[in-house]
């Protein structure tokens, strides 16, 4: 659940500090005051994407803080595998004027794809714009998913990857069939570049190799006659490297007496076997240089042509051997393209089959899941004062039979489109939603699923944003004891405009604004009994309070003790 929210320069918040409680808490205020900017500092709490437009005229920056208790085991698991603490969580987001914002729990940084994995099994936020998706058909595929099953999770992700794979057969054979009339018309061009490429023998480092060894060639009377020079110095009449050798041998004769002998036995032997091992390769060198005039006319001309194919491809050596096997490819489909196409094509027809398996699979398991919505939507609907209705979730399947090469059958959500029917009346036929319900049952069925939801998840917090829209009288008493029995399994935020829900409140927030020092500021503060009696008088009335709206508000607030 929520304890506590913090919130510093945010839109018209200056400083906003405020504790919440178990059970139903309602805010209410007159329109501007910021009851829904504590709606969005909460959903900024929970992964909403920061804009730092919101951030107070003048101010460089933004600060909001929430605490949170931790009590499902799933988010415990979750918040263990990101390495964070699992009893309390302290959320913090700052936004910068910069663009730039920062998220942290526990002062520990966190990405937003974390915190919004820790949203999902932490709260649910409602806006007032989430009622209007159920006008939307498109959004009822979408409103039946559930957030936290494993099977499904399991399932979706089986058909996800089919779906990827399939794709990418999907993409060779289309690369094929546009390929290969393109190579058809250049299969001429295509072959004599082959042949030039292939004809130079390439190989990585080949220029950089005959660059050195040209070199060489070039300069040999200069190696040649540094090399028997160092070759003479090394063993002549003067000098042999024998000669250490023997000191390194006399030295060892004389270690027993002193310890730096030995030491200096094992240096000379050292510098003896080094010197010998550079003498006998410089020996070699000499003995095998040999000037040959022809070879270096050929490697010059090979290295030559080699600039010349490097230029006209505009390609180094590694590229040009990486275009001879593109080319090499693409002759071989070419002439081979029959049985290409017939191996691509089979490829196809089996990532399509797979697929259609899948998305079957996953078809079946939303049908199970809609039809135990049906019967809970119809159940919540009677509960908040829509005794006769009818609700079926329509599912149709966009699936052609054995189409492999029709990929728009096929979306990244699988091939399901759902439409929400619903009657309200009796004797009326199932029309769809978005055709037939008025604000106030859009507001009722719309509860009605989050409640559905709720009962299958552990969810520390909910937070409706007016979702009592368009309801009065004894409707908004059922919306009220809706919400009053959902918050007696989890904490409940709701901003209200109806006397009913805010009566049925365990506290009772007012927001409200002033104007200090040339500017406007937000407020909080908890009612007592008589001041809430005051304010839901207001709610029943208007400003001027009456004597049968201040006993009216008694009365309701009675009706909830009781």
């Amino acid at each position: 659940m929520l304890l506590k929210l913090k919130v510093q320069n945010f839109a018209i918040i200056e400083d906003l500090e405020v504790e919440f409680h178990p059970g139903f808490t309602v805010l209410t205020g007159e329109t501007g005051a910021g009851k829904s900017l504590i709606i969005d500092t909460i959903s900024l709490l929970l992964g909403q994407r920061a804009d730092s437009e919101m951030i107070r005229y003048g101010e460089a920056k933004a600060l909001i803080e929430g605490v949170f208790s931790v009590h499902s085991e799933n988010l415990k698991e979750l918040l263990e595998k990101f390495g964070l603490p699992t009893k309390e969580l302290v959320i913090t987001r700052e936004l910068l004027n910069t663009g730039k914002n920062t998220i942290k729990v526990n002062q520990i940084p966190i990405s937003l794809q974390m915190l919004r994995q820790i949203a999902l099994l932490l709260a649910d936020v409602h806006i007032q714009n989430d009622t209007y998706r159920l006008l939307d058909p498109e959004n009822d595929l979408d409103l039946i998913t559930p957030k936290n099953d494993s099977v499904y999770d399991r399932i979706f992700s089986d058909y996800s990857f089919s779906y990827s794979e399939y794709l990418k057969e999907l993409e060779k054979y289309h690369h094929i069939l546009e390929g290969q009339k393109k190579s058809s018309d250049r299969l001429n061009e295509l072959e004599f570049e082959q042949k030039e490429i292939q004809g130079m023998n390439l190989s990585l480092g080949l220029d950089e190799e005959l660059e050195n060894s040209i070199r060489k060639l070039k300069n040999y009377d200069k190696i040649f006659s540094s090399l028997k020079s160092v070759c003479e110095s090394l063993e002549n009449d003067v000098f042999s490297i024998e000669v250490l050798y023997d000191a390194a041998k006399e030295l060892s004769k004389i270690k027993d007496f002193d310890s730096v002998y030995e030491k200096e036995s094992e240096q000379i032997l050292d510098c003896y076997y080094l010197l010998d091992d550079i003498k006998n390769h410089l020996f070699k060198e000499l003995s095998q240089m040999d000037f040959d005039e022809n070879e270096l006319n050929s490697q010059t001309e090979q290295l030559y042509e080699i600039e010349k194919l490097k230029k006209k491809y505009h390609k180094n050596i590694q590229e040009l051997l990486q275009y001879l096997e593109d080319i090499t490819t693409e002759i071989d489909m070419v002439k081979n393209y029959d049985e290409l196409l017939k191996e691509t094509t089979e490829s196809v027809t089996r990532a399509y089959e797979k697929l259609v398996e899948k998305a079957e699979c996953l078809s079946d398991y939303r049908k199970k899941i809609a039809k135990e919505i049906e019967k809970n939507i119809v159940e919540e609907c009677r509960l908040l004062d829509l005794e006769d209705t009818k609700f079926e979730i329509r599912f149709t399947s966009k699936l052609q039979e054995h189409q492999p090469f029709y990929d728009n059958q096929f979306t990244a959500n699988g091939t399901d489109e759902v439409d929400f029917l619903v009657t309200f009346n009796l004797g009326e036929p199932l029309r769809s939603l978005h055709k037939v319900a008025s604000g106030g049952e859009l507001s009722r069925m719309m509860l009605a699923l989050k409640s559905i939801f709720l009962s299958k998840e552990s969810l520390a917090l909910m937070v409706f944003d007016e979702i009592d829209t368009g309801v009065s009288g004894s409707t908004a008493k059922k919306i009220a004891q809706k919400l009053f029995s959902i918050s007696r399994k989890t904490q409940v935020l709701c901003i209200t405009h109806l006397p009913q829900v805010a009566a049925m409140g365990d506290f009772h927030l007012h927001i409200y604004k002033t104007f200090e020092n040339q500017r406007t500021q937000t407020h909080l503060q908890y009612l007592g009994e008589e001041e809430r009696v005051r304010e839901i008088a207001k709610m029943l009335s208007g400003d001027q309070l009456s004597i049968f709206a201040l006993d009216h508000a008694r009365s309701l607030l009675k009706e909830k003790n009781h």
